[in-house]
């Protein structure tokens, strides 16, 4: 019976401590994070992409890197999360908010088609350019992510010139 009480104090105490560990999803988002950080990428909330100008929750998140030219500053979303917007050079993408440039067009009709299936938009703000993703893969969509982002922010270069 003493022993009963015993491993039943310690269970009590050590309870809430499990509380504290991180669960395997849990896990790979912290790491995924800490991936895009290090490849020079800003995790933040962010609007849902066919959001309107009244909708403000933050319950998404986007991976963004920011533009290497301070004159190519953009207001855009480019999304296949719901029916809202019109249609753009991209089959199964649409515009919402603002649409980018012609000079965009072309780099956006060749990147688009392949990125991850968790992208859902891709969004040009004043700080960069960044995807909303579920991240719900691995860290080779990760690593896909970035790599197109990096063609995004360096052609920027270019067509903002």
């Amino acid at each position: 019976m003493t022993w009963l009480l015993i491993v039943l104090g310690v269970a009590v105490v050590i309870s809430p401590l499990m509380w504290f560990r991180q669960s395997p999803r849990q896990k790979l988002i912290s790491e995924l994070r800490r991936s895009a950080g290090s490849a020079g990428l800003q995790v933040s909330l962010h609007r849902r992409p066919d959001a309107r100008e009244e909708e403000t929750r933050l319950e998404c998140v986007c991976y963004r890197i920011p533009w290497l030219d301070g004159d190519c500053r953009q207001n855009w979303v480019l999304h296949r999360f719901s029916a809202r917007g019109w249609d753009s050079v991209c089959p199964g993408w649409l515009w919402t908010l603002n649409q980018a440039a012609p000079q965009w067009d072309e780099l956006l009709a060749d990147q688009m088609d392949d990125f991850p299936a968790g992208v859902s938009a891709l969004v040009a703000t004043d700080a960069g350019i960044g995807v909303i993703w579920n991240e719900r893969e691995d860290a080779a969509d990760l690593e896909k992510i970035v790599d197109k982002l990096k063609k995004f922010q360096h052609q920027a270069k270019e067509i903002c010139r």
